[in-house]
């Protein structure tokens, strides 16, 4: 019996935390950022229309991608750079740092 209430509480506080992110990613991110993108081409857009949420959509998966890639050229370049200022030679082939 008090099982229920407890099952029955964190069903609902799952809920509400659910719709917390549902709304921050797919209203303010996706639409949000759909809308700034597309209401530079066309004056009347629906601010809940579907194209706004693909062009908000398709916008993050390739600032996501970008950053990414960002970031692995970055770490690659700081690693060539530690190897370099210990004395070392890297091999851009295999990646790797020789001392000798």
């Amino acid at each position: 019996m008090a099982l229920d209430g407890v099952v029955d509480l964190i069903e609902s506080v799952a809920r509400f935390f659910g719709r917390i992110v549902s709304e921050v990613l797919v209203e303010f991110l996706c639409k949000g950022m759909g809308f700034l993108i597309c209401r530079k081409f066309k004056k009347d857009i629906d601010p809940d229309g579907f194209m706004v949420f693909i062009v908000g959509f398709l916008f993050w998966v390739i600032f996501v991608v970008l950053v990414f890639a960002a970031y692995e050229t970055l770490v690659q370049q700081i690693e060539i750079d530690v190897c370099l200022d210990n004395g070392g030679s890297f091999n851009h082939q295999v990646k790797e740092c020789y001392y000798g």
